[in-house]
């Protein structure tokens, strides 16, 4: 058994356009991704990522248990609450359009949500990014990659004088029907070791 194995590590939130690749795996633990992968910043909540699946069963008369099962549905959501109150993070959990105005004479600078009455369901690509440390100390990353997934306000919207007011994050994952089956959600991907030089 390998303690180094076991991971103590908050993660980063990373979204960019349907279709971005993965980052490469010669990108270290905690550096910029690169291409049109954008970090969400600082998080107040643990990242969360849950998977459920419903089965069909077939019963015969002449057994008490079920003699085949087969999957029919299956649901992978994520949830976090962003720390950072930008426009970015607040398009993305209430699909409205921020809009920076910067100041001016007789105008100070200003950001400014709408939304409401848009049928459209924003989808984006999402990327989780945690630290593995191996037995020597040495720092890799550990990825989630999410194809497709539409993020929406995961919880209530609070202010309070003793508490950081945070955007709770859902992120939805739909199926990447570019891949193939058994692929079609996510995948993690943990570096274990530096590549060597040929």
């Amino acid at each position: 058994m390998a303690v180094a194995d076991i991971l103590l590590s908050p993660a980063t939130v990373w979204y960019a356009p349907v279709g971005e690749a993965a980052p490469a795996d010669t990108i270290g633990s905690g550096e910029d991704w690169g291409g049109d992968w954008a970090d969400l910043g600082y998080t107040l909540a643990p990242l969360t990522i849950s998977y459920e699946h419903e089965v069909a069963e077939v019963l015969v008369e002449q057994l008490t248990a079920p003699v085949k099962r087969k999957k029919t549905n299956e649901t992978l959501t994520i949830e976090t609450t962003l720390a950072e109150f930008t426009g970015t993070n607040l398009e993305l959990v209430f699909n409205g359009t921020a809009t920076d105005t910067p100041a001016a004479a007789g105008q100070p600078a200003k950001t400014e949500l709408v939304m409401g009455g848009d049928t459209a369901l924003p989808v984006y690509a999402w990327g989780f990014e945690g630290t593995y440390e191996d037995a020597a100390g040495v720092a890799f990353p550990v990825r989630v990659i999410v194809y497709r997934g539409r993020p929406i306000l995961g919880g209530e919207l609070q202010f309070a004088k003793a508490e950081p007011t945070g955007l709770p994050l859902r992120i939805e994952v739909e199926a990447d029907t570019t891949q193939p089956a058994g692929e079609q959600l996510m995948k993690i991907i943990k570096i274990t070791g530096a590549a060597v030089s040929s």
